[in-house]
């Protein structure tokens, strides 16, 4: 069972991810530069094709990390990738526009039955937005509360299902080649294993919400309280002082066991797709192996053709007189 399967595994991506998360956490950064730099350039051109592009890279940004661990996660199963890390950045792209559409779907959807269902008005959203997306969110139980929780939870499942039908398909773009061998076809194994999948998505997006109250409730009552404390006024006085020399010990070791928190919850999704792809490289694996055997195996001699008759006269006792 893959969700079983995954937690062992997601340890084997973890300490892997951590070594490659400080570059990846840098190309990220180039990446913003990178979108922010030809959404301003082409937006002199077409205000739309700037918004576009923005969103490609946008998403590209969310995507990219899932294919960094699952890339790592299949190196360590020994699957060879065909294409640099270079590579991973046009079906980055490419994917990331995919989801982004199909999200932009999804919302619309909802905005379209909250207007429906609940008499605002499409400016009263946009009054309420501008205030605060709690302001609006408020307004919406008080006018309607079951169907405001409907539909925002069809709404978080159907985003959550979207980037759960995705993680095959990146698990093939991140080492460039499908289970079978041949160079990643696009969207090759969408939906593929998606229930078990679905879990390890939730229970990843879960606990990355509950990292932070997690991580204080086991300080609490390992009587770490006091380094929690310091971390939290290191942090304050920095960023309101600008002072970087404020932040001391307390608060590097509080960030990096957060941090391993997040790459580890994180790899759980990860884990789930590279086991579904591996599964599917071990089938081709052994349908190609029971083909080279079928030429291997000797080739048994063809019987000369015997005549009866003949047979039968040698054998009669005339014959043998």
């Amino acid at each position: 069972m893959y969700i079983l399967r995954a937690f062992p595994f997601s340890f084997a991506i973890l300490w892997r991810f951590a070594l490659v998360f400080p570059i990846l956490f840098l190309v990220l950064l180039i990446y913003g530069a990178l979108a922010s730099f030809l959404g301003f350039v082409f937006g002199l051109v077409s205000p739309a094709l700037a918004f576009l592009i923005a969103a490609g890279f946008g998403m590209a940004a969310s995507v990219l990390p899932a294919m960094v661990g699952m890339r790592v996660g299949l190196q360590a199963r020994g699957v060879q990738p065909r294409t640099s890390y270079v590579g991973l950045i046009v079906p980055a792209v490419g994917y990331g526009l995919f989801e982004g559409f199909c999200l932009m779907i999804v919302v619309a959807a909802a905005v379209g039955i909250m207007l429906a269902a609940i008499p605002i008005g499409f400016l009263g959203m946009l009054e309420l937005s501008a205030q605060g997306n709690d302001v609006l969110f408020a307004r919406l139980l008080a006018e309607n509360a079951p169907i405001t929780l409907a539909v925002v939870a069809a709404a978080s499942l159907w985003m959550i299902a979207i980037r759960t039908a995705l993680l095959v398909p990146l698990a093939g773009a991140s080492v460039g080649r499908d289970p079978s061998g041949r160079a990643h076809t696009p969207f090759y194994g969408f939906g593929s294993g998606f229930w078990s999948i679905l879990i390890l998505v939730i229970l990843s997006y879960a606990g990355t919400a509950l990292i932070t109250p997690a991580l204080l409730y086991i300080t609490d009552l390992s009587g770490l309280s006091d380094v929690v404390s310091a971390a939290f006024v290191q942090i304050s006085t920095a960023v309101s002082e600008r002072d970087v020399t404020a932040i001391g010990m307390e608060f590097l070791l509080m960030f990096l066991a957060w941090s391993l928190l997040f790459l580890w919850v994180y790899s759980l999704q990860c884990a789930g797709a590279a086991l579904v792809y591996l599964r599917y490289k071990e089938s081709y694996d052994l349908d190609r192996e029971d083909y080279r055997k079928s030429f291997q195996e000797p080739i048994a001699p063809v019987m000369p053709k015997t005549d009866m008759r003949e047979l039968v006269r040698s054998r009669m006792p005339q014959n043998r007189r």
